[in-house]
């Protein structure tokens, strides 16, 4: 499949203001609407208005075509699955500047390190790829962050709550010999 070098930075679906893998339906309506938009025909055009219509017309002109929209999604859809991997200097800085001499003359790898960093990119992935999914924190109840009859009423009600649950629980008969 000959990808468009100039569209390798964008997602096409994106660029063309419709859902990720929308059908040919919709990819036809997303252009006609940013063609209507950013035409350069029409009066007052820019000519950031006349990139944005030749890119959306090629990755429309891509997209329309069964055979290159299939390969296109299948792209997608290897970059959705793979981890956000960073090649930063600093990091690499830090892995030399900080091995444990004091542990040991031979170790030049710092093990815990390069395990500390692997989870921290693992955990930065899953935040950026489910940021928007993380649920807040609930609130810590404690004597420091309500009155003292509050919480001192609060511990009582869930106390005998907790109560309450455990007379409902059945008992299980058991028989001695």
């Amino acid at each position: 499949m000959k990808y468009p070098a100039v569209l390798k930075s964008y997602n096409l679906y994106h660029l063309l203001g419709v859902k990720t893998y929308a059908d040919k339906e919709e990819i036809k309506i997303g252009y006609r609407t940013l063609a209507k938009k950013y035409h350069p025909d029409r009066d007052m055009a820019t000519l950031e208005e006349e990139q944005r219509f030749v890119l959306t017309t090629v990755a429309y002109n891509f997209l329309r075509n069964d055979k290159k929209r299939l390969a296109y999604e299948r792209i997608l859809k290897k970059k959705e699955n793979k981890l956000i991997k960073f090649n930063s200097d600093e990091l690499v800085f830090q892995k030399q500047k900080t091995y444990k001499n004091f542990y040991s003359a031979k170790m030049a790898v710092d093990h815990d390190f390069n395990r500390f960093v692997d989870e921290c990119r693992e955990n930065f992935a899953k935040f950026l790829k489910f940021g928007s999914k993380i649920k807040a924190r609930p609130k810590v109840i404690s004597s420091k962050n309500m009155n003292e009859n509050d919480f001192e009423g609060y511990v009582e009600e869930g106390l005998n709550g907790f109560q309450d649950f455990m007379r409902s629980v059945p008992r299980i008969q058991t028989r001695r010999y």
